[in-house]
């Protein structure tokens, strides 16, 4: 073969080689960008501390919330239909603990808790750990975005000045959404369960014993719920989720009772737990609450049903309040 056909094949691939640089590029250029996926921020109160909320879009400043139902792997909210209690008694209907997110754009109002779903990768805003942002694949609901391993969850819009009518919801059996556990905020630095500040008082429990109890639904229907004292201290991880420790972010607010007998104890993920005579104090999943005469739930005691109740390493007791109160 002759020079000149060696050079016209020479040139030949180097318009072929050209050629198809030319469409990898265009294909790259065309390709549309990722969807960008649901976003978290963080807000900041002085009764909450840092928290997560829903960033940007028509979610805008929800509160986000996390559930003690969820634990090891077990998905306590889940989709199963109830009737229950939807913020006040008179609004009592049938619906599931969590469905789609969608479901509030739609007007569906038979999901609970919807799940904080994503099309894409979270977005982490401003002070949020992107390393503890991940998302799990529920049937029927989508990518629901967790942080340190928890389903988040919507209940309630953006309020100013704050007022998440989700903190220290208890959702434990009928007549209440019997889904077995409370409802917190989600603390920003570590994905733990922020209770804000807790507050210790008296309550009554079914039989009239004066006990020490917390406030809980301090938002929407505040109410005396009762703790428990563990005869073995400090109760293990298999306690969850059936027993939820009573946590607050700093020194609890005391009302009917003697301040010095309340304190608190530091806990191996840095949450500080309530504690009555130094004894920690748990709420019980499956609490019982009284009804009023008008059928407004009891503020003042619940049953104290989770009362002599065992493990295999103690056994759980209402806190009877000192004579000294």
């Amino acid at each position: 073969m002759t020079r000149s056909f060696w050079r016209r094949w020479s040139l030949l691939r180097l318009l072929v080689v050209a050629a198809l640089i030319a469409v990898v590029y265009l294909v790259v250029a065309v390709r549309p960008a990722p969807t960008p996926g649901s976003g978290l921020q963080v807000l900041t109160t002085r009764a909450y501390g840092p928290v997560l909320v829903v960033k940007g879009g028509r979610l805008a400043g929800f509160p986000l919330y996390e559930f003690s139902g969820d634990t090891a792997g077990r998905l306590g909210c889940g989709r199963v239909r109830a009737r229950g209690y939807d913020l006040v008694p008179s609004g009592a209907l049938t619906m599931t603990c969590t469905g789609p997110m969608s479901d509030l754009f739609n007007g569906v109002n038979s999901d609970d808790w919807p799940a904080f779903t994503t099309k894409g990768r979270p977005v982490a805003g401003a002070g949020v750990r992107a390393s503890l942002i991940g998302t799990i694949h529920r049937r029927g609901i989508g990518d629901q975005v967790t942080y340190a391993g928890h389903p988040l969850y919507l209940f309630d819009p953006s309020s100013a000045p704050f007022r998440p009518l989700g903190e220290d919801y208890l959702e434990t059996v009928a007549p209440l959404a019997p889904w077995h556990g409370y409802w917190s905020l989600v603390s920003a630095a570590n994905g733990d369960p922020d209770a804000g500040i807790a507050t210790l008082e008296t309550g009554r429990v079914a039989s009239g014993e004066r006990v020490v109890a917390v406030e809980g639904d301090p938002n929407i229907n505040p109410l005396a719920v009762t703790v428990y004292s563990y005869s073995g201290g400090l109760c293990p991880a298999s306690c969850a989720p059936q027993w939820v420790p009573v946590l607050t972010t700093t020194t609890p607010h005391v009302r009917g009772l003697t301040a010095r007998a309340v304190g608190d104890v530091r806990l191996a993920n840095g949450s500080l737990q309530v504690t009555y005579d130094s004894h920690p104090l748990y709420e019980y999943s499956k609490e019982k609450v009284s009804l009023a005469p008008n059928g407004d739930l009891a503020a003042a005691g619940t049953a104290g049903n989770g009362n002599g109740l065992r493990d295999a390493s103690g056994s759980f007791s209402i806190v009877p309040v000192s004579p000294q109160g």
